[in-house]
């Protein structure tokens, strides 16, 4: 059974203890303030578990890593609180434990050179809520050793997750793209838009195509000239935030315009390209009947 010890017990800290747990690690998590560790212990016991043993325990004493296999810090995302939290992890988790921060914002490399042995520090950014998003992004460090990314990226898949490894650069690749869109969300609001009309108008049109396939396949099907002369009424209305990526404009000036080419940012053949449609429509489909059902409508 495999020991892992997360330090931090807020959102993401309880979230990542669940996950882990529900995949039969024994968990503890460290959590230095007593009202935090209280409300802990009240989630964990409300949680349904398969078994009681598999309950995460609870405590405020980082010693609870001296016994570990695998360590999540999971604290605030402020960069000294992280060091000196790590500085301390260094000296107490053994020199075989993996040591992972949650960050997605944070320099793994300063963070490993704050631990003996770094080769063993890498990042996994999970998501709210931990216990239930299958994505994490595995960021190495300039020295994690490829051993060490393998065994993390077994552990995460044995654990039911889809653990993807990402460059070790601000925010990764979803906050990039999430930060992006919250930040026009907002936008809108600021121009006149009401809240719930934003995420109403989100909910209802892009987002279930983007649960289906993601952004890239999905301007594929859309076609990626059409995306081009978008992105220029866009800039011309709203400015270079809007401007259209080089690899956009590359790909359409090679003709590489979507499934109606065979050719896009993937390639296709026109059976595959026809394959791709289906599977957009039949997951929309299974996503919005799902809340359908949900809401009773």
């Amino acid at each position: 059974m495999i020991h892992s010890v997360v330090v931090g017990g807020g959102i993401m800290g309880s979230g990542i203890a669940i996950a882990l747990a529900r995949a039969g690690h024994a968990v503890s998590v460290v959590e230095p303030n007593e009202c935090a560790r209280a409300r802990l212990n009240t989630g964990f016991a409300e949680h349904r578990w398969p078994s009681p043993e598999l309950v995460p325990s609870v405590g405020a004493d980082l010693q609870a890593s001296a016994a570990a296999d695998l360590v999540i810090e999971a604290a605030p995302e402020h960069a000294e609180l992280k060091r000196a939290l790590w500085r301390r992890i260094g000296t107490v988790a053994p020199e075989t434990a993996i040591l992972a921060t949650n960050t997605s914002s944070l320099d793994v490399d300063d963070l490993a050179a704050c631990v003996p042995n770094p080769a063993r520090v890498l990042a996994t950014h999970w998501f709210n809520p931990a216990y239930e998003i299958p994505c994490v992004e595995v960021a190495p460090g300039h020295l994690t050793s490829s051993a060490v990314v393998q065994h993390v990226m077994e552990i995460l898949a044995a654990a039911g997750k889809r653990p993807v490894v990402v460059g070790n650069t601000a925010g990764f690749v979803a906050n990039r793209i999430q930060f992006a869109a919250i930040r026009e969300a907002m936008l809108c609001v600021q121009e006149g838009a009401s809240p719930a009309d934003v995420d109403e108008i989100v909910r209802s049109s892009f987002a279930p195509r983007l649960a289906a396939l993601g952004p890239l396949a999905n301007a594929d099907l859309g076609g990626l000239d059409t995306y081009l002369a978008i992105f220029d009424v866009l800039r011309r209305a709203h400015g270079a935030r809007f401007e259209a990526p080089a690899m956009l404009v590359d790909l359409v000036a090679e003709g590489r315009v979507g499934t109606k080419a065979n050719a896009g940012v993937f390639d296709y053949t026109p059976q595959s390209a026809r394959a791709l449609a289906m599977l957009r429509d039949d997951r929309i489909s299974r996503v919005l009947g799902a809340i359908r059902n949900e809401q009773g409508t």
